[in-house]
């Protein structure tokens, strides 16, 4: 499979994985499907980026989902049910807790039997509500970073709950503010910025949660070097639940299409985050976070420094930033496989960025 954004489909190409845009709803557009122009019209209506499609050129190359599909659904399902009480009753009720606690744990029973922790962020991606996706990913991404530091799985789990509920005062936020194209006002950034605290005078009210998960939702947007919110607190501290959600926070809305802007690639979001080390964040969880992050999907296309194009095949978990890829060439009977970790011949050769025309889009097609 090879994945294509949205402005190099072609009628004909053969969807290679189901598109869904509705929670617990049926496929938008089924795996198998050939693709026609009313398919490609809709992608674009719905924000999707990009699909993986059926490709000859790199038909044993597969994207192998870190959270399996039922549990992803399951747990949307539950996160959309609890947000959706709250705004009936402007309580966080506890059965939703309850529910939540339970998607906390399976996620983190997913997680850690995987044999390798690697978040691909556009498998995470999929649905049209951002809020309940987007606080399913920050979980999954803040759990992966947690295991990576060694955290035991009853913090993980804790973690995960934080993740799930760490944007819970955003409900209270006016739509109009949330989803505003332009730039905010003053007043209008002050009431986003009261979100966390919202939350927690909910949350401390139930004794089902601990006081470990109300400080990193408390402290999420919080920054290394103190030009964070609500506290304004720098550097350790800011509990550790704290600087991770941060982290996952910020790669997940930056890899998110917003009404203000457009989704980034992860390997520029990745970017971002690391030229922010000690300024935004906390370099250890940083360090952790860039080893499971996928800078670069698999079935991406690529252009290489030497000028050469290639496609994304497997990732190195030592080093995410230089992949194994193959090389896209004209007339060429068979494939070639660069391992950019450890090629010699390829050791001063770097990504550079996204390789896609309809050139290569065509090449991995056919």
């Amino acid at each position: 499979m090879v994945y294509i954004p949205v402005d190099y489909l072609k009628s004909g190409m053969v969807l290679a994985r189901d598109v869904y845009t509705a929670i617990g709803g049926n496929p938008l557009l089924a795996k198998g499907q050939v693709i026609k122009e009313i398919n490609i019209s809709k992608l674009k209506h719905f924000n999707i980026n990009g699909v993986y499609i059926e490709s000859s050129f790199s038909s044993d190359v597969q994207m192998i989902p870190m959270i399996d599909d039922k549990l992803k659904t399951e747990s949307l399902i539950q996160i959309k049910s609890a947000f959706k009480n709250f705004n009936k009753t402007g309580k966080i009720l506890a059965s939703s807790i309850k529910a939540l606690m339970e998607v906390a744990q399976a996620l983190v029973d997913n997680i850690l039997m995987n044999d390798e922790i690697l978040i691909n962020i556009i498998d995470l991606k999929g649905y049209d509500d951002y809020t309940y996706q987007h606080s399913l990913s920050v979980a999954i991404i803040a759990v992966s970073i947690g295991t990576k530091m060694g955290l035991s799985k009853s913090l993980l789990i804790q973690l995960a709950l934080s993740g799930l509920l760490h944007d819970l005062g955003k409900l209270s936020v006016p739509k109009v503010i949330l989803n505003k194209p332009d730039r905010l006002t003053d007043k209008e950034y002050q009431i986003i910025k009261q979100h966390p605290e919202t939350a927690i005078k909910q949350l401390e009210r139930n004794k089902m949660i601990s006081p470990i998960v109300i400080q990193g939702i408390l402290t999420h947007h919080e920054r290394y070097d103190g030009n964070g919110y609500p506290k304004n607190l720098s550097g350790n501290n800011i509990p550790l639940f704290g600087r991770i959600l941060a982290i996952a926070d910020v790669f997940d809305a930056l890899t998110s299409n917003r009404p203000y802007r457009k989704a980034v690639f992860a390997n520029e979001a990745v970017e971002y985050m690391m030229g922010n080390a000690l300024i935004l964040f906390d370099y250890e969880v940083l360090h952790a976070f860039l080893k499971v992050v996928v800078a670069y999907q698999v079935g991406m296309i690529v252009t290489l420094s030497n000028g050469e194009k290639a496609m994304v095949v497997k990732n190195n978990e030592e080093n995410t930033l230089r992949p194994v890829v193959r090389l896209i060439r004209k007339n060429e009977l068979e494939s070639t496989d660069i391992d950019l970790l450890n090629n010699q011949d390829y050791l001063n050769v770097t990504i550079v960025g996204m390789g896609y025309d309809d050139d290569s889009a065509e090449l991995c097609f056919t």
